[in-house]
């Protein structure tokens, strides 16, 4: 007999949340170096996607749980995300080079990309993994000696 309920995963999550987590990690960080208190900071990052990205699905505690799995409290590693926008020739340049790599790889480009087309703006995401970034408060007792 099946069981009953939503049938489980194993740990598996589609592309869509990795590209999520790419976008709350930097909005998130960037809160934070302000110096922004940790729940305000959350707050403050599902305003700004919302902002960005209407469509998103998102909640305080689905960057709650990105945070968790991706800056893990006590843990030194964390993943680092930075977010460029590139415009005019950078972009196109940038495209055209992919074109080529398509080209090369034996893909067939079906339409070609006018001069407009290449200059759009062209964000991109490098990530990896770092040193986890530490907040300390700035309400913190300083020791005296």
């Amino acid at each position: 007999m099946k069981k009953r309920g939503r049938p489980r995963k194993h740990g598996v999550v589609g592309p869509e949340c990795f590209y999520r987590a790419l976008k709350v990690i930097p909005a998130f960080s960037k809160v934070r170096a302000e110096g922004q208190k940790q729940s305000v900071a959350v707050r403050e990052t599902v305003e700004l996607l919302h902002q960005l990205d209407p469509e998103m699905p998102i909640s305080e505690t689905g960057v709650k749980r990105i945070l968790a799995e991706f800056l893990p409290q006590h843990s030194q590693v964390a993943l680092k995300v930075d977010c460029l926008t590139l415009e005019g020739e950078e972009a196109a340049s940038h495209r055209r080079f992919h074109a080529q790599m398509l080209e090369f790889a034996g893909n067939k480009i079906t339409t070609e990309l006018t001069d407009q087309d290449l200059r759009k703006p062209l964000k991109i995401f490098t990530f990896g993994f770092g040193k986890r970034p530490n907040y300390p408060r700035h309400n913190a007792k300083t020791s005296n000696p």
